[in-house]
């Protein structure tokens, strides 16, 4: 078998493979030159060949705006006529480097391009250099012409990002300030407390004692374990255990609770509607419970006189409405976006750290459910949530 000469590539060739492996760099950085004339026709380009697009027939006039497609340039019917167009800061930079007769460089520009069919807007960034040309007395100039819409993007990205990690920062000090006060506030009373019930002179101011220290143990723990459940909801560790219960029994359970808790201020009714017909249910019993005791806690705190409604009743079909209304002190318009944000407290004077309503909305989340308020100043507020009555695809009995 005889093996062909080798044959050496013609000048032509070489070239062609040149501009080839041109084109293929300039494609991969996005990039296009544009050479022009001080009316901003386009006199020669790599534009068509780098979008594989046929040449404008001979005699066609083509300038920058007509050839990037910019959406007024269109609309005008010609790049320059728009009335936009004196504001556009590509045409003032190249305007002003013809009168200099100098270059410029890395003019970065937003534009809004129309696609080929004309039937989009594309919004486009790009950054654009000139040079300036003296071609037979005449002034000239080339454009190179970036694409950085994806760069931009980017950038924006990253803004954005650091943004929420600058907030994030401030509200993880901001948290663990408030952390350490709470912390302490019911620490300095269990210390104090139980020093004194040793010097206590009689049954009655020893059982004082005892009161505070226990309602401040109280406090303590369900703040502790706030802090640990939001943590494991964060990273997606906390447990949920599904049963099948009557709702109902589950508000009678929480009216016992905290009849006790209110049995020594009688400026206070607790009233609890339950139903008779029953709510049956498939879901996280304990999470509920914990979500509705939160709410009515909260109500207790804003709550001077008057009563505190809680209860249940079957919203439409498949879902449950648990809600828990006060006539307390509400909460204004302005704050109530506000008031299920990470450790958000509308009055500092009261307890607390913000965390329960966090919690309690992560708590609803991860049920299905949804949750929201309804407040007027002076008057009350009513928190609700809905869940479905069955979760993971099972079904109550």
């Amino acid at each position: 078998m005889e093996i062909p000469p080798y044959k050496e590539a013609s000048l032509e060739e070489t070239i062609q493979r040149k501009l080839d492996q041109s084109t293929m760099i300039l494609q991969n950085i996005n990039a296009y030159f544009l050479l022009i004339d001080e009316e901003f026709i386009v006199r020669d380009t790599n534009y068509y060949s780098l979008n594989r697009l046929p040449a404008p027939e001979d005699g066609v006039i083509k300038r920058v705006g007509d050839l990037l497609h910019c959406r007024n340039a269109a609309a005008a019917g010609e790049c320059g006529k728009h009335e936009q167009c004196k504001l556009c800061g590509v045409r003032a930079a190249i305007g002003k480097a013809f009168c200099t007769k100098e270059g410029f460089k890395k003019l970065n520009a937003s534009m809004n391009l129309l696609s080929e069919d004309e039937n989009r807007v594309i919004p486009c960034d790009v950054s654009v250099s000139g040079t300036y040309l003296d071609i037979h007395g005449k002034g000239h100039m080339v454009l190179t012409v970036y694409d950085v819409t994806e760069l931009k993007n980017i950038q924006r990205l990253l803004n954005i990002e650091r943004e929420k990690s600058i907030s994030a920062d401030k509200l993880k000090s901001a948290f663990i300030a408030n952390i350490s006060h709470e912390i302490r506030t019911p620490l300095n009373a269990i210390v104090g407390f139980s020093g004194l019930i040793a010097t206590a002179s009689s049954e009655e101011e020893k059982k004082m004692y005892m009161d505070i220290i226990s309602e401040n143990n109280e406090r303590l723990l369900r703040l502790i374990n706030d802090i640990f459940d939001l943590s494991q909801i964060e990273s997606g560790t906390l447990n949920f255990e599904y049963s099948e219960f009557d709702a109902n029994d589950l508000i009678r359970e929480l009216e016992g609770i905290f009849m006790v808790k209110l049995a020594d201020n009688p400026s206070v009714d607790l009233v609890c509607e339950a139903n008779l017909q029953p709510i049956m249910m498939y879901s996280e019993r304990h999470r509920i419970i914990q979500v509705m005791a939160n709410l009515i806690h909260n109500a207790i705190k804003f709550t001077k006189s008057g009563e505190i409604r809680f209860g249940c009743r079957i919203e439409g079909t498949d879902e449950a409405f648990f809600y828990v209304s006060d006539t307390g002190i509400g909460i204004p318009k302005e704050e109530q976006e506000k008031i299920f944000s990470h450790f958000k407290k509308l009055d500092r004077e009261v307890p607390g750290t913000g965390l329960g309503l966090t919690l309690s909305q992560s708590i609803i989340r991860n049920l299905g459910g949804r949750a929201g308020l309804e407040s007027e100043v002076n008057k009350g507020s009513t928190f609700w949530f809905v869940l479905p009555l069955t979760v993971k695809g099972k079904t109550a009995k």
